[in-house]
């Protein structure tokens, strides 16, 4: 309070000061007691309005701040939330990466089992057919030594003894 009546003080000291620089003869004006009047009126103004005015300025600072903190707070939770977001989409490239490498490890392993099946049934498909022509082979022999046998034995040159039969059966599947 004592800094302020100083300062007030002073604040009337220089208008004393500028009314007797301008070589105005202050005896013919009522410029003092305005003065007096002005200064009376400020410190009945701020002895009633100064509380309030603190109050108020203190309200709005305090008000301030926390729109301030809130304002810090939302953006500190952004940040995480963006700090995580970047971590669920390095993990969900790394775990897409690792699918696509997985895939590919898979589709040749496929690749290779088909292969192997194919080379399997393919051998097994040989085979058969190998056996299939030797049972065809054998069967057309039977077929041969059939038609021989009926052939000589309808023949009326059939005069042949069986020594003689075994050497033409014998010629003949040869």
């Amino acid at each position: 309070m004592m800094k302020h009546g100083i300062r007030y003080g002073l604040v009337l000291a220089c208008f004393v000061g500028v009314a007797s620089a301008a070589e105005v003869n202050i005896a013919q004006t009522d410029f003092s007691e305005r003065v007096i009047n002005f200064a009376i009126f400020l410190a009945i103004l701020w002895y009633l309005g100064a509380h309030r005015l603190k109050a108020l300025l203190q309200a709005r600072q305090a008000g301030i701040s926390k729109r301030f903190d809130e304002v810090q707070s939302r953006i500190s939770a952004a940040k995480k939330a963006k700090e995580q977001a970047q971590k669920q989409l390095d993990e969900a490239r790394k775990k897409a990466s690792d699918i696509i490498a997985t895939a590919k490890k898979e589709a040749i392993v496929i690749a290779q089992r088909c292969e192997e099946q194919c080379s399997a049934d393919i051998e097994s498909l040989i085979k058969s057919n190998e056996s299939l022509m030797a049972f065809e082979q054998r069967k057309a022999k039977v077929e041969l030594v059939e038609s021989v046998l009926k052939e000589l034995f309808n023949s009326e040159a059939a005069d042949i003894d069986t020594q003689e039969y075994v050497r033409i059966l014998s010629k003949k599947v040869a």
